[in-house]
């Protein structure tokens, strides 16, 4: 690159196009930032007792390593790691502590770790493990504390999705919090989290809000991380779309999380005016956009009951987890959608490119794939972009031969995750197609953290058809997490699928798991019990009061409202 392009991209690129706290007229220090969402993930403070994932814990615990706003792997708790076949070396921060003045050390690390897999619930007084556990259990064999800031932790085998799925790359999924704490029990923590991160928890109300504190003795003082701007960041959640805009356009919150696309077309984009992500100074609101931040899939539930609940109880899974018992609910007994013929129909009656100009005014992209556009071994020309036509006619004929002239009634399920615009409109869309067909539908919108505890394996709850919703991982690898028999959030599987999941994270080399990940889409595809059906993007949208928000611009969440500056 030629010193002028050098200094042209540095121009466009963070952190030299960002303006700054405390540099050129900007203020160092503020008073309050607050964010109105539609949702943060589950209402759990405790990250050993985590239901589902949570995204408050990127601001008041911490994670290993993180993706800067440029979406580079950067160091966080820990400085760097090296990996073999072995299992992987973390060198922490030495300057590394928690609020209460404990040293946020290698056997802090380990202590998470440990709790991570569920090996303390009896003994801090937990109910259960945290939701992933298995999947913790799977990828930590053991961990060995080498000195303060050194930490080895053992995997059996390469494990290549380690850091993807526990160090902080991609989507959030552990966060490690503060063991003096945590080992205290569930209720104790609640009275102080006392974790490492930026902020401390000042007022909390479930499910609505929370405050946060700055802790102005904040350890990190990294380009990427360090102490915030305000002295206090407050989260409402806001279900209601029009009321988060109206929330924003009378200035009583300073940024909205998932503006919904209607709303979002007709204002300013940084990324058109400028530098994504930096106020265009337009003087009014202002939007920047995650781009391909998750995807929709539409999933028939009847039929992987029917599979599992034939199966003999007392099973394990070559991790050696338990494998639930699976029972066939009573809507499920000789469902039309057991029939592959009706649910082939169901997905060619939907016109999926028109719903995306139309309802979506072109913020999703029909997609064929169950991996995220540009993540490791999806196949963009193959699958991604593959998209299954639409042809209504030939719906009808398969309706037709499948004994189903007439059509059939059907109640379906979704829910609305933190960060997956779109749904509501899809369903409506779905409706409208599958009448022209003869197909009467009823959809139900559940609560987000109660649809997602829908999802585990034994449970399977919304049938016969859902949304199932994936927020955007890197790596495909741990995408496949989900599509196997104890996965904490179930995807559509059967032995073959199973056998390819093990065979994948079995590999030692991500080059290696690329041919079992190519096969396992294959055969989730090949069931037509789940079909693609949009990936997702999110807009973001602030007041002119936001001077910026530097932030990856592919992610599947919220990141980096600590490193938001404001002008007043």
């Amino acid at each position: 690159m030629a010193p002028t392009e050098a200094v042209e991209e540095a121009s466009k690129t963070w952190p030299g196009a960002y303006p700054k706290a405390g540099e050129n007229g900007v203020p160092a220090d503020v008073g309050k930032f607050t964010v109105a969402m539609d949702s943060w993930g589950a209402s759990d403070l405790n990250p050993w007792g985590l239901t589902s994932v949570s995204f408050l814990h990127d601001y008041y615990n911490l994670r290993l390593m993180m993706q800067d706003p440029n979406g580079v792997l950067a160091p966080a708790w820990a400085l760097s790691f090296e990996q073999t076949l072995d299992g992987l070396t973390f060198q922490l921060n030495p300057d590394a502590r928690f609020q209460d003045g404990s040293p946020a050390d290698a056997q802090a690390v380990a202590d998470n770790l440990l709790g991570f897999r569920g090996d303390f619930v009896e003994q801090a007084g937990y109910d259960a493990p945290l939701w992933n556990s298995a999947k913790a259990q799977e990828l930590t064999a053991d961990v060995e504390v080498i000195s303060p800031t050194e930490v080895f932790v053992k995997t059996d085998g390469g494990k290549p999705t380690w850091m993807w799925n526990l160090g902080g790359n991609g989507y959030h999924l552990y966060w490690y919090g503060n063991p003096n704490r945590l080992m205290m029990g569930p209720d104790a923590y609640l009275e102080d989290a006392a974790g490492g991160g930026p902020f401390s928890i000042a007022e909390w109300e479930p499910n609505n809000r929370i405050l946060f504190d700055r802790w102005d003795d904040f350890w990190a003082d990294y380009e990427h991380w360090h102490k915030p701007q305000f002295g206090q960041m407050e989260f409402l959640t806001v279900s209601d779309p029009a009321a988060r805009f109206a929330l924003l356009a009378s200035e009583q919150v300073d940024a909205v999380y998932n503006l919904p696309w209607a709303l979002a077309k007709d204002l300013d984009k940084s990324e058109d005016l400028g530098v994504r992500g930096v106020n265009p100074g337009r003087g009014s609101t202002w939007t920047q956009t995650y781009q391909a931040n998750g995807m929709l899939t539409m999933t028939f539930g009847c039929p992987i009951h029917l599979r599992e609940a034939a199966r003999p109880p007392g099973r394990v899974d070559e991790g050696g987890v338990n494998i639930p018992e699976w029972t066939t609910p009573d809507v499920c007994v000789d469902h039309p959608t057991l029939d592959v013929r009706v649910r082939r129909a169901l997905n060619l009656a939907i016109d999926k490119a028109a719903v995306s100009a139309g309802p979506h005014f072109g913020f999703s992209k029909p997609i064929g794939s169950i991996f995220h556009a540009g993540s490791f071994a999806s196949r963009l020309d193959e699958r991604v972009y593959n998209v299954s036509e639409f042809n209504p006619d030939e719906a009808k004929r398969l309706l037709a031969e499948a004994g189903y002239a007439d059509g059939f009634e059907m109640s379906g399920h979704f829910g609305q995750f933190a960060g997956r615009p779109g749904i509501p409109e899809m369903a409506d869309a779905i409706s409208s197609y599958w009448n022209d067909i003869g197909v009467t539908m009823t959809w139900q919108e559940h609560d987000p953290t109660d649809y997602v505890r829908g999802f585990r394996a034994g449970i399977f709850a919304q049938v016969p058809v859902n949304l199932q919703t994936w927020g955007r991982q890197d790596h495909s690898g741990v995408q496949i997490s989900w599509y196997h028999a104890t996965s904490g959030y179930v995807g559509i599987y059967n032995d073959r699928i199973e056998e390819l999941y093990w065979d994948a994270t079995g590999a030692e080399t991500p080059e290696e798991m690329i041919p079992f990940l190519h096969e396992l889409e294959d055969e989730v595809l090949a069931t037509e019990e789940t079909f693609p059906l949009y990936g997702m993007t999110l807009v973001n949208a602030y007041t002119d009061r936001v001077l910026a928000h530097p932030t990856v611009e592919f992610t599947p969440h919220f990141k980096h409202y600590d490193l938001v500056v404001l002008r007043d």
